[in-house]
């Protein structure tokens, strides 16, 4: 297949191999090469092309993520973890089509069984990843386009938060010691999803996570943390206004132990500026990621 080695001793494959790979034409990956750049890993005597297996990865999931309906111009130059989230992505909504059927139908029996088949199917953290956060972001993008109703979006949210809620509740309880998150929403914070979804991944990574739903005040959620002796404070946020959202969550870090970090997620955190112990995430993976290498026991004790 390769006659030829890159300088580290890995077998290149022939422009032949990498076609077949990716699935893109001779012409495609010449006007990639001119476009953008993309050059290949080596070139014989004679000028034949010999590319990576990671280029043609590459190749195979920028053919994937366009043929979905991205512009190559904005993937080129994305990593491949990026370029591979996407393609999940994007099959994740493909096999949601039925699913969303019931949603735009209202049928509120259908929707609740095709949830539940599916969480049965994948377990805890593949219905997040594969049904529960796809599921939700394409209901959304469909009732921004006008293609569902609010009731509709209100169906899937609640149906789905009621599977997550379940598998939370069907989480073992979490071993002595472990450390302790809080996932809630701010004062008038009612998009809830995401902090159920932390609690739930939490408590699948070994932490004992508590959830205490959507919506409260500074004092309450500084107040719950204290009594649990809280090592994270997790807060996801859709919307609005900056200047109210980073009142309250300066607010929050100025009476939180110095020691009790906080967690944030969601588009109403993605501009706050820089504060002692606060982390933001950009995607589920980072906070997952994270969970996993925080270590097991607490830094502080009742």
């Amino acid at each position: 297949m390769a006659d030829a080695q890159a300088g580290r001793g890995e077998a290149l494959l022939t422009l032949a191999d990498v076609l077949r790979i990716s699935g893109i034409t001779k012409l495609v990956l010449h006007a990639w090469e001119r476009r953008y750049g993309f050059a290949p890993a080596g070139r014989s005597e004679t000028g034949r092309r010999f590319y990576t297996r990671e280029q043609a990865e590459q190749l195979r999931l920028l053919k994937a993520c366009s043929d979905a309906g991205y512009r190559i111009g904005t993937l080129i130059n994305l990593p491949i973890e990026e370029l591979i989230r996407i393609e999940e992505n994007h099959r994740a909504r493909l096999s949601l089509v039925s699913v969303l059927e019931h949603i735009q139908t209202l049928d509120g029996e259908k929707l609740r069984d095709a949830l539940q088949q599916r969480a049965d199917k994948e377990g805890a953290e593949g219905f997040v990843r594969h049904t529960a956060m796809p599921l939700l972001q394409e209901v959304g993008l469909l009732w921004a386009t006008g293609a569902v109703t609010v009731a509709a979006e209100h169906l899937a949210t609640s149906a789905v938060k009621r599977v997550l809620g379940t598998m939370l509740d069907s989480c073992p309880p979490a071993p002595d010691g472990a450390q302790c998150l809080i996932a809630t929403t701010l004062e008038g914070e009612q998009h809830e999803v995401g902090a159920l979804v932390v609690a739930l991944m939490a408590r699948l990574a070994g932490w004992d996570a508590l959830y205490l739903g959507p919506d409260l005040p500074v004092s309450e959620i500084a107040s719950a943390a204290r009594q649990r002796h809280a090592d994270v404070v997790c807060l996801s946020g859709l919307a609005g206004k900056k200047r109210l959202v980073e009142m309250r969550l300066r607010d929050l870090r100025g009476v939180l132990p110095e020691n009790t970090a906080i967690w944030l997620g969601g588009p109403a955190f993605a501009e706050m500026p820089s504060m002692p112990a606060v982390r933001f995430f950009e995607n589920l993976d980072i906070c997952v990621d994270m969970l996993h290498s925080t270590p097991a026991r607490r830094s502080h004790t009742a």
